[in-house]
């Protein structure tokens, strides 16, 4: 699968198709595996932690969640990058794990999140096995205690939803415990999974102003991600460009 390089991090090039058949694919085989997205938040926190930046090396695929990639993607050429949203991609995956015989295990969010979410996903999906599931902030389980039943149970994807960077350094830390599958960071989607919060309208989406929508429903925690964030990340694109214009020349 090709690839472009956003502000240093390597971002695939693929369809919602093509995720999903390599988590299915990495979910059966052996050994494991890591997935995770990025988007403007997540690269802006990249530029300024090396520590972070350097774990992003060495997941086995990154994935573009947001517009503001889309459109980088356009910028620079070579391959584009379409957004890819946990919200959209869920029922897909939970189809092709449940006809496959792939299980999940659900872990983050407050308590109780990621069994809702959990309920949600059998309601429309009979036949998906869900492994396990545990909160993100370890008051049902402590850490060990996750771990251990990550290990024993051995689904076949682990969904980690602690937001970036909490959930990659999770997975790094316990990366050894799963024998084989995929540890997944997916961000918010447990909370959308479990109604806890709310999606964009289409047409916002559409728009690319899902920032926006997300700034109104939570503003005194999201405005410094949004407000100085976008302006940040825009100037650090186009500071790409130019670099990688000058060298053109």
């Amino acid at each position: 699968m090709e690839t472009i390089d956003v502000l240093g991090v390597q971002i695939r090039c693929l369809d919602q198709a093509g995720l999903i058949d390599q988590a299915i694919i990495w979910s059966s085989s052996s050994g494991v595996h890591t997935i995770t997205y990025a988007n403007a938040h997540t690269l802006n926190q990249a530029c300024q932690d090396a520590s972070y930046r350097d774990l992003l090396s060495t997941v086995d695929l990154i994935y573009a969640d947001g517009v503001s990639l889309m459109w980088s993607s356009r910028l620079f050429g070579g391959c584009r990058l379409i957004k890819l949203t946990g919200a959209d991609w869920i029922d897909p995956l939970a189809a092709r794990a449940a006809s496959t015989g792939v299980s999940l295990y659900l872990l983050g969010g407050r308590p109780n999140i990621a069994r809702r979410a959990a309920q949600r996903l059998l309601n429309r999906h009979a036949s998906l096995v869900i492994a396990g599931v545990a909160d993100g902030y370890f008051l049902e389980k402590s850490v060990s205690e996750v771990a251990d039943e990550i290990s024993t149970l051995r689904p076949g994807l682990v969904l980690v939803g602690m937001g970036c960077p909490a959930q990659e350094y999770w997975i790094a830390q316990h990366f050894s415990v799963l024998q084989n599958g995929v540890w997944w960071g997916v961000g918010a989607l447990l909370d959308y999974l479990a109604g806890a919060e709310k999606r964009a309208p289409r047409w916002f989406d559409r728009l690319g102003l899902e920032w926006l929508w997300r700034l109104a429903q939570d503003p005194s925690g999201k405005w410094r991600r949004y407000i100085l964030g976008n302006p940040i990340f825009v100037y650090r694109i186009m500071r790409q460009y130019l670099n990688q214009r000058h060298r053109l020349r």
